[in-house]
């Protein structure tokens, strides 16, 4: 009798074993990829441009653009 239940509960233990080791270990590898994507996640916030910062960037290409322009009607009007 006492051979028996050694047995189930050995076999139980490596059924849990074969079961919860798993479990565990992607458990942990979810919480480490979080990890890593939130980390992502606040470099992409520090690194974003404001919508008024960009406008203002914008303009001021579009400026050096209009003056590059300018630039180029000159030249072509001299040759």
């Amino acid at each position: 009798m006492y051979r028996i239940a050694m047995d189930n509960m050995l076999i139980w233990n490596i059924v849990l074993t074969f079961v919860v080791v798993p479990i565990g270990w992607w458990a942990n590898q979810i919480a480490a990829e979080v990890k890593r994507l939130n980390i992502l996640l606040n470099m992409t916030r520090e690194n974003y441009i404001k919508r008024e910062d960009h406008s203002g960037e914008i303009g001021r290409v579009v400026d050096h653009l209009v003056r590059l322009e300018g630039k180029i009607d000159k030249l072509a009007e001299k040759k």
